[in-house]
């Protein structure tokens, strides 16, 4: 029997999904102290700030659409009278464990090359779901004409003790990797002869802790993995609610003569240094974490600023909240009014989650 895993997917998905949504309001906060809150009445301040609830569901086969296997999906959220549109992400969760190394000679993790770096890793399986299909499941989510495609994400959190998830509590993004699924699809056909992801063959994703080398196999092949994709992502989750605090903002206070976007460019920027820059002082104390680590938190926090950043000029003035621009949709879905619907065709769903707010 092997090891047991002591972190369960839930248990990353609950704590994850919670905080990306912790920092994506956390302007907000820095707004509370500031004369632009006191423009709401007190009451609906505190209501808004308590809104915006990321959680998950799953698919089901509730309007079956056809005889011959197929059937349709729908999607619906209610939101919120003060906020734009929902979002929908589909993050599929995954937990590892350790291993010390690889046994197969073709892996980077293999003891016998004698890597100068540490052959221990994080050890994680894929595929292994809906009848050894999931993967397929999620490529066809990736490719539907209405779903934007890097919203379907595998979540490979590189933590596997639990001693060492409740330390990085409040930290757990920058040890995640996250992938969009049609990258992995997308590298694998990239080699020489190409590889292809099919149903019926679980696969592993394997990385190093600093999430610096990974690679995947049924038949190996080495991942380049990017770490700019969870930054993007926090950005645009930021961004939304920036767009739905300029919603409320306009619904519910008509003295539009203040600077609005210079008043939340400036408490974006305060929450962003302020968590990168208490991320980077941990991390300067830390033995066991690589320099590069902390290069990339300046990567980071340069990616997120800058999205923000261009998103506000989009506004039509400083001074005018006339026309609201849709924060951008490069990692989640806009959700219609009337709900989003598509089709699947002999497809067990059932281990599919989605996350909507």
């Amino acid at each position: 029997m092997g090891k047991k895993k002591e972190i369960n997917e839930k248990t990353f998905e609950l704590n994850i999904t919670n905080e990306l949504l912790n920092l994506s309001k956390s302007f907000l906060w820095y707004l509370d102290d500031s004369p632009i809150c006191y423009l709401f009445p007190r009451d609906f301040w505190k209501e808004f700030l308590s809104q915006n609830i990321l959680f998950a569901k799953g698919l089901t086969q509730d309007e079956e659409s056809s005889t011959d296997g197929g059937y349709d999906v729908s999607i619906n959220f209610k939101k919120p009278n003060t906020v734009g549109s929902s979002r929908l992400l589909f993050l599929q969760y995954k937990s590892g464990l350790r291993k010390k190394y690889c046994t197969d000679i073709n892996s980077n993790f293999n003891i016998s090359q004698k890597h100068k770096r540490s052959t221990e890793h994080v050890f994680f399986t894929f595929n292994d779901a809906a009848d050894k299909s999931q993967h397929g499941i999620l490529r066809n989510l990736a490719n539907k004409i209405n779903i934007q495609s890097e919203s379907v994400l595998y979540v490979f959190p590189r933590i596997t003790e639990y001693v060492d998830f409740e330390n990085k509590l409040g930290n757990l993004l920058l040890h995640t990797s996250f992938v969009p699924v049609l990258e992995l699809d997308r590298q694998a056909s990239a080699q020489k002869p190409p590889i292809s992801i099919n149903n019926g063959t679980v696969h592993k994703y394997r990385t190093s802790y600093d999430g610096n080398t990974s690679e995947v196999n049924f038949f190996f092949f080495f991942f380049f993995y990017s770490n700019v994709p969870v930054f993007e992502l926090l950005a645009e989750l930021i961004c939304v609610q920036i767009e739905r605090f300029a919603i409320a903002f306009r619904t519910y206070n008509r003295r539009l003569n203040i600077d609005f976007t210079g008043w939340v460019l400036e408490a974006a920027e305060d929450a962003i240094l302020n968590y990168f820059g208490e991320i980077t002082d941990l991390y300067k104390v830390d033995e066991n974490i690589d320099f590069n680590e902390t290069f990339n938190l300046e990567q980071g926090r340069t990616i997120v600023k800058n999205i923000i950043s261009e998103y506000l000029t989009l506004f039509d003035n400083g001074y005018s909240l006339n026309s609201i621009p849709s924060a951008p949709q490069k990692f989640s879905t806009i959700i219609p009014e009337d709900g989003l619907v598509f089709s699947f065709e002999n497809e067990d769903t059932s281990n599919i989650q989605y996350q909507v707010f």
